[in-house]
């Protein structure tokens, strides 16, 4: 058997050490250890500094919104799917799940991005309308996985999420707006805000950064309209969270298919745990690929598909840095598995690798994760939308 660690280096030099600062950083901000707690708190002054720096943005942008845009908005509500943290939490499955129940209530939704990671963001007036087949190297893997989840329903990046808002509200029928991210982007006015945590992490050690985790302290989340709490049940995450609000839920996450993609374009879809679990259970390993914010939470879906079965495949799984870009001699290294042994990734990561999997002779797998809202949370919003009509 070949290992993945017996290949050639899967990713660049520079995701690899972005990968591990990130590790050691969230060690700092989630981990009671003495001498990392003690560099948190070497840090305050640094995080007084921010706290100054972004409450000052933050009045700023909020005295610079136009006066046309807040009275578009009351015509043109807008729905923000954000934390208060940095790194992964999911927000962009609960936004894709939301975006479907509103358009199966009847609402005609739209989706603005700021498409981070884009090279179409770097031109800060530059408005994109995002099509399934675009280029995730230009709009963002993320705008791109939505625009295919979520067929026919506009997908907008901007680095001024205003400048799509207006987009929308002048170029589509859409009379709603869901905002991927962009709590702390106060230019844009909002009706409703929803924050997700993510359980495993919760809010670290709570403070601000750089000596934590947050973006802004978590006494905003009083002022949100939904905490929504992603990820395994965390009990202690949960408590802490009911305490600052009452309209804390949690999500459902669900394997909905597994996808088969041949070198040929041919895909096989396989909707059920025993056909997938079947499938994979052909071969000797799976390499396991994720370059998300939170890698492990893939590893341990791939792991829980097979259940209590008695022969499985050896799982091997590999981190890659969040948004990392894909190159040429990854797809080569990828493409060195033995045939005995199957490559298996996330969506997004699938997103990231369309521009060159024309390049890879074997076939690869893509699992297709669904995270399900609260009931109580989209009647709660539809209600909300109703009476505002």
């Amino acid at each position: 058997m070949t290992l993945l660690s017996d290949l050639p280096p899967l990713d660049s030099y520079m995701s690899l050490l972005k990968r591990n600062i990130d590790l050691l950083v969230a060690a700092m901000w989630h981990d009671n250890r003495f001498f990392l707690l003690m560099v948190s708190i070497l840090l305050l002054p640094l995080t007084a500094l921010y706290w100054l720096i972004s409450f000052y943005l933050q009045v700023r942008k909020v005295q610079q919104r136009q006066p046309s845009l807040v009275s578009a908005q009351l015509e043109l509500p807008v729905i923000i799917v954000g934390n208060i943290s940095v790194g992964g939490t999911g927000k962009t499955p609960i936004l894709i799940n939301l975006a479907k129940q509103l358009s199966d209530a009847g609402y005609r939704p739209a989706i603005i991005s700021r498409g981070y990671g884009g090279i179409a963001t770097t031109n800060k007036n530059k408005v994109v309308s995002v099509r399934p087949d675009s280029d995730p190297q230009f709009c963002g893997e993320e705008p791109v996985l939505i625009a295919q989840s979520l067929m026919n329903i506009p997908v907008i990046v901007s680095a001024q999420r205003v400048l799509a808002f207006n987009y929308v509200a002048n170029n589509t029928p859409s009379n709603v707006v869901l905002s991927d991210d962009g709590l702390q982007h106060y230019q844009l006015p909002r009706s409703i805000e929803i924050a997700v945590i993510d359980t495993a992490k919760g809010l670290g050690n709570r403070l601000l950064l750089p000596s934590g985790p947050l973006r802004e302290p978590f006494s905003r989340l009083h002022s949100v309209d939904h905490i929504v709490l992603n990820g395994p049940p965390n009990d202690k995450v949960h408590a802490q969270m009911k305490i600052l609000s009452d309209k804390t839920t949690s999500t459902l996450i669900n394997i909905k298919a597994m996808r088969e993609c041949q070198p040929c374009g041919t895909i096989n879809h396989y909707s059920s745990i025993a056909d997938i679990c079947n499938k994979l259970n052909q071969f000797h390993s799976l390499h396991m690929l994720a370059g998300i914010g939170n890698p492990s939470k893939f590893f341990t879906t791939v792991n829980s598909v097979f259940g209590d079965v008695d022969k499985k495949p050896i799982l091997i799984p590999y981190a890659y840095s969040d948004h990392h870009r894909y190159t040429i001699e990854d797809v080569q290294s990828l493409d060195d598995i033995p045939s005995k042994e199957a490559l298996i990734m996330t969506a997004k990561d699938a997103v990231k690798l369309q521009s060159l999997a024309n390049r890879l002779s074997k076939c690869y797998f893509i699992i297709d994760i669904e995270t399900v809202l609260d009931d109580d949370v989209t009647l709660a919003i539809i209600e909300r939308l109703n009476k505002n009509k």
